[in-house]
């Protein structure tokens, strides 16, 4: 931004032959025409030869007096310029030297006010004007406020002017400038028209030129730079050239500290952020960290920087983790999820992390930004919701939900090695009595007492939960007898020998205890407890007081779903089960943009065998975990066959049960199949109810960020149907609301319908999910919904669910 004027002697070096060539060219001709023409003019005009001798002698002096004073004048003229010239390249000078002051002042002012007044003094020091201000148009740019006004005629800058182009301030040059949006200049204040109101006032503080230069800052007019001097015609083309040149550099200086301010506020936000912040170079080399970074991996600055972010790698994450999360990063710019780091000390912690690329000018990634948030707390948090979510209050033991899911697994690991569990349904006799002669609080402290010694039963591996009112599971492994059953059964019965003390009452209470085998008595979870409960009903119904072995004459009334439940379990080894594909279309194009898996079973003999009707006896028998590994490998199989070779990859769609979701290696599952498979992990979207995710929101949200880090694609199913939170639901990572069938079917008459859709529409807008409708049979339908902006739908308008060959061959043949 330096500027610097031509030196004297340059100047004089560069023009003495332009400035003395013509008098000398003129001398140089009137003396050779003398010489040569004078002798003849006097011998034609002349014929004495006497008088033309005198005549010689006075040709000599005129000759001598007419190329003296000839040479004086053109010596005195090239003088007179030289003295312009010297006086011209003397201001030039001097405003380059106001230039320079100003490129320096926009570099080094640290606020506006400075630079304004900077900029004004080194006018008013070089420039020879009266005086030089700055005035800038309010945030309405109603007026013209002067920010700096120095100089003898400074007076005529303190208050401000109207910028209404009809009001009378707007013939000054200031305002002229910025309704123009160009630099105005007016040379005699006397003569120009359209100044005439502001004559006398101006010519009273010897004022007869002004120059006004707009100002601008990131492109935006904000004022203008306004001189005014004492000599007319003083803004000469020279002049305006470098005042041009020296408001683009207030311009530039505006701009400067603009940046400035902006890296100071980014700067102090990223200094007081709560989370923390890496910031790399283009090569992930670390260039800066905040104080939260500090505190939360034990590293100090400058054991950071230089280094890479593997200085906190956990270890936890394979090449491909890394991999995907970079190939995103490149793709889309930004890359979030949750990551396993490592503090100085070693310890490894889990963190919540967001990812950005930052471009150039020209596109090229220039920086890494990197913001995360420590999970431990939270994590620890939810561990403790868990925990206590499990736990019925009352009692202290497991609640009836956690008591039935790790019974399943209880049973599974019993069968693997071979052994037996005894499985106890209890039920106390007469506690309805006991609440109404003592009252429910004290009825909920005989509970209270209950739970206390049934845990306190020495009974190694035991499951005990409350499993309703007055009603309790109790599950033992490691049985190798019957007997080994019915002593633990009886350990059971014991414990309620001795009386209970309620405040100043004892009473007692005995227990009516249904009890089986496993494996004889019941193949899993929900036949055993059925039979514990058949048999703990016939006990209480005969009045015992005791307990009884489940015998299969009390089980007619369950053997129905019993019967499925077995052959549903060599379906799965018999081959009987099969996936169906129905098309997802993106409704702008018509294009097949993925396709939803759906399971179906054709018994041998029943025949096809509904999925409403097979799918519960296998959540409640735990097969849903087989089958449904069996149905994501299988899913993801296919479609990574089918999308060799295709430009557009198709996403499968696979629904999820509560039963799998429940389970901690679940996201374990998914990444080992999508690995074995060879599937994309943006291909394969998981599908999960609303009901699932609202009732267990903790468990489900901490499994939903793990697929997700792997980058799968999520979604909620029968969008709707449940009683969704909005605020957990902006919580979730996820991507995709499914809108129910029963809401599209009665488009586009069922005013409720529509209601309803609208409401998911622009509720899935709001939060950045995408949107598909199920269910769409109809042109109507389908019309309807793209119109309110869900612009992907599957259903019978388009394709019913096919079998895989069919499918294939159905895509095949569209265009």
């Amino acid at each position: 931004m330096a500027h610097s004027a031509p030196s004297e002697a340059e100047t004089d070096q560069g023009a003495s032959l332009t400035r003395w060539l013509p008098p000398s060219l003129i001398y140089v001709l009137i003396a050779l025409a003398w010489i040569a023409f004078s002798d003849q003019l006097l011998r034609w005009a002349i014929p004495s030869p006497a008088m033309q001798s005198w005549l010689q002698t006075f040709k000599g002096f005129l000759f001598v007096l007419a190329t003296g004073a000839t040479l004086h004048w053109l010596i005195r003229r090239v003088q007179r310029r030289n003295q312009q010239d010297s006086q011209r390249i003397a201001a030039l000078s001097s405003f380059y030297q106001a230039l320079s002051t100003v490129s320096a002042a926009a570099m080094r002012a640290e606020n506006q006010a400075q630079l304004f007044e900077s900029s004004c003094r080194a006018l008013l020091d070089h420039a020879a004007v009266r005086v030089a201000a700055v005035v800038l148009l309010d945030a309405k740019q109603h007026s013209l406020t002067p920010a700096c006004a120095l100089g003898p005629a400074a007076a005529l800058y303190e208050q401000a002017l109207s910028a209404d182009p009809s009001s009378p301030d707007a013939a000054t040059v200031s305002l002229r400038a910025v309704l123009a949006r160009s630099a105005c200049f007016c040379d005699d204040l006397h003569n120009e028209p359209g100044f005439e109101a502001f004559r006398s006032r101006y010519a009273a503080h010897g004022l007869q030129a002004f120059a006004a230069l707009p100002l601008y800052c990131h492109g935006v007019l904000i004022g203008t730079l306004t001189l005014g001097c004492s000599q007319p015609q003083f803004f000469d083309a020279e002049r305006r050239q470098l005042l041009l040149q020296l408001a683009e550099t207030v311009s530039f200086g505006l701009g400067h500290l603009q940046r400035l301010k902006r890296l100071r506020l980014m700067d102090r936000l990223i200094e007081r952020a709560n989370d923390g912040v890496i910031v790399t170079d283009a090569a992930a080399r670390i260039v800066a960290v905040n104080p939260r970074f500090c505190e939360i991996t034990g590293f100090s600055e400058a054991e950071a920087l230089g280094q890479t972010p593997s200085l906190i790698a956990s270890g936890r994450h394979g090449r491909d983790f890394y991999q995907s999360m970079w190939q995103r990063l490149h793709q889309s710019g930004h890359w979030r999820g949750e990551i396993w780091n490592k503090r100085k000390s070693g310890e490894l912690y889990p963190e919540w992390l967001t990812i950005s690329a930052v471009r150039g000018e020209r596109g090229e990634i220039e920086n890494y930004l990197a913001v995360f948030s420590d999970l431990s707390e939270r994590l620890e948090a939810e561990q403790r919701i868990r925990e206590l979510t499990s736990i019925d209050l009352l009692t202290g033991l497991l609640n009836a939900e956690v008591f039935r899911a790790r019974l399943v697994g209880l049973l599974q690991e019993v069968r693997a090695h071979k052994g037996r569990a005894a499985v106890a349904v209890l039920n106390l006799n007469r506690l309805r009595v006991i609440n109404q002669v003592y009252g429910r609080e004290k009825g909920d402290v005989l509970l209270s007492q209950i739970g206390q010694r049934l845990q306190s039963l020495n009974l190694k591996g035991a499951l005990i939960g409350r499993l309703g009112g007055d009603e309790f599971g109790i599950a033992v492994p490691g049985m190798h007898t019957l007997e080994d059953v019915l002593r633990a059964a009886r350990s059971v019965s014991a414990c309620f020998n001795a009386l209970f003390l309620l405040d100043n009452d004892t009473l007692m209470i005995r227990p009516s205890i249904g009890v089986v085998c496993f494996p004889e008595h019941g193949e899993d979870a929900i036949s055993v407890l059925s039979h514990a409960t058949a048999a703990m009903q016939r006990c209480k119904r005969e009045g015992t007081d005791t307990l009884r072995l489940y015998t299969p004459d009390l089980s007619q009334d369950v053997s129905a779903p019993f019967e499925l439940e077995q052959d549903l379990r060599r379906a799965i080894d018999n081959g009987e089960l099969w996936l169906a594909f129905q098309p997802q279309i993106d409704m702008r194009s018509e294009r097949v943009i993925g396709m939803e898996t759906l399971l179906r079973w054709t018994h041998p003999t029943l025949g096809p065998v509904s999925p409403a009707k097979f799918i519960p006896v296998a959540e409640e028998s735990g097969l849903i975990l087989p089958i449904g590994e069996w149905v994501l490998a299988e899913a993801c199989r296919q479609a990574a066959r089918w999308n060799q070779g295709r430009a557009r990859p198709l996403r499968v769609a696979v629904n999820v049960s509560a039963v799998q979701f429940q389970r901690q290696n679940w996201p374990r599952l998914v990444e080992k199949t999508l690995h074995q498979t060879g599937l994309a992990a943006e291909c394969l979207e998981l599908e999960v109810t609303e009901s699932v995710v609202m009732q267990h929101i903790d468990a489900v949200a901490m499994r939903l960020r793990a697929l997700k880090a792997l980058g799968v694609q999520l979604a909620i199913d029968d969008f709707g149907t449940g009683y969704s939170s909005l605020a957990y639901l902006k919580r979730l990572p996820i991507d995709r609301l499914k809108i129910d069938q029963s809401f599209v079917r009665g488009l586009p008459s069922d005013s409720g319908d529509m209601a309803i859709c609208r409401a998911i529409v622009g509720l899935a807008s709001s939060l950045g999910f995408s949107l598909i409708a199920e269910g769409v049979e109809t042109a109507e339908q389908a019309t309807c919904l793209f119109d309110m902006g869900c612009c992907e739908a599957q259903g019978w308008r388009y394709a019913r669910a096919m079998p895989g060959d069919e499918f294939l061959t159905w895509l095949q043949a569209r265009p």
